[in-house]
């Protein structure tokens, strides 16, 4: 019984809310995962009270992580990202929630390290740009898709719900 009030005290509210609720794929690097930095991430994003949708830990092949990184194909660094992105194992993850991009992206720091404020995810656990821990992707509205157009890691991802 409760739980149908607060159903329905939610879904008649729900326009009072500022945010948009969106989805985020985010994923833990190669040496995110040999570290062992998987469940204090997920920890951090629970806390935040986003809800982890999809999860899958995988070896990304070489042709997924171009097809994946296919707008940085003309940067110096691509050959070198994806011998390092298909180095081991990734967890790819979906969150969903609230103003999740823009918050996600707070969380995780700048793209250089050095530049990441303690707190944040980068800031605590990145060593070097090139070996960044945690990459996080485009988005858009939670009944959509995780990007604007098709992002072949999260593609590989069942979303629970």
């Amino acid at each position: 019984m409760i739980c149908l009030f607060l159903s329905i005290f939610a879904n008649i509210f729900q326009t009072g809310w500022t945010g948009v609720n969106e989805r985020t794929f985010l994923a833990v690097k190669p040496d995110g995962v040999q570290r062992k930095l998987v469940g204090e991430i997920v920890q951090r994003f629970e806390r935040k009270g986003f809800k982890l949708v999809g999860l899958k830990l995988m070896q990304a092949s070489e042709e997924l992580l171009r097809e994946h990184y296919s707008e940085l194909r003309s940067k110096p660094f691509f050959s070198g990202l994806i011998a390092y992105m298909s180095s081991g194992p990734v967890v790819a993850m979906v969150w969903q929630g609230l103003d999740v991009v823009k918050t996600a992206r707070k969380m995780l720091g700048e793209t250089n390290p050095a530049d990441s404020l303690p707190g944040t995810i980068r800031g605590d656990y990145c060593v070097e740009v090139g070996r960044m821990s945690f990459s996080a992707g485009k988005t858009t509205a939670a009944t959509g898709s995780t990007t604007k157009g098709p992002n072949p890691l999260s593609a590989v991802i069942v979303i629970l719900c």
